[in-house]
């Protein structure tokens, strides 16, 4: 991550010294070396994303939902979990929004893709909303880190919950099955490129099978 603002906000996520020529950020740990720190933390993440897996956290997929997800998987590490940034960053050559304006762009968007699903009429359709979404929450990157794991397991719950009531049936997104190669080179070009990210969407949705349960009387 390249920082953009080099002001005393910026210091304030790191280490003032450097490991492997990388910045590394405060943590609760205080692990200094940027590669254990990246392990503690993929470590941390994973068991949290794999409880969210049996129990989402509840909430109206507005900005607020947003922030419980990425409290819930990086409160045990950064004392800022849950928070917007409070600096401006890029990464190579994305722009992300500019931090004053997050809180905005976040309540716009999300409530226009929220009201987008009233016009789902097949799965493919559903693909195009929910890329639509991936897409946007990352172009905003509200967060200081983390941003790819929180908007993932919120675009995940997005799915899971608000197909319940589509006439085409409930899908659940299976992130294993897309092509990562194929969403991390064609992402950053999403504006030409995005019938291909559409696809590897498509390609996740699953239909949720219905279960019957018998009722025996005695």
């Amino acid at each position: 991550m390249i920082k953009v603002n080099k002001d005393e906000l910026w210091e304030s996520y790191i280490y003032p010294e450097r490991s492997d020529n990388r910045e590394v950020l405060i943590n609760k740990f205080d692990i200094r070396d940027a590669k254990e720190l990246y392990k503690k933390e993929a470590e941390i993440t994973f068991e949290k994303l794999v409880e969210l897996y049996e129990s989402p956290i509840k909430g109206d997929f507005n900005k607020e939902h947003l922030c419980m997800i990425h409290k819930y998987l990086f409160e045990d590490i950064y004392d800022w979990a849950g928070k917007f940034r409070i600096v401006d960053i890029e990464k190579g050559h994305s722009y992300f929004a500019k931090y004053q304006y997050i809180p905005m762009y976040l309540d716009k968007e999300l409530d226009r893709i929220n009201n987008l699903l009233e016009q789902v009429f097949s799965s493919y359709n559903l693909a195009c909303i929910i890329t639509e979404l991936y897409i946007v929450l990352l172009n905003i990157h509200p967060f200081r880190e983390g941003n790819g794991r929180a908007v993932r397991e919120f675009v995940r719950e997005f799915v899971l919950e608000k197909t319940k009531n589509l006439n085409i049936g409930q899908y659940e997104l299976d992130w294993s099955l897309m092509d990562k190669n194929t969403i991390d080179e064609y992402i950053p070009m999403a504006t030409s490129y995005r019938s291909i990210i559409e696809l590897q969407f498509y390609k996740a949705l699953k239909r949720v099978k219905e279960e019957y349960v018998i009722w025996k009387s005695f």
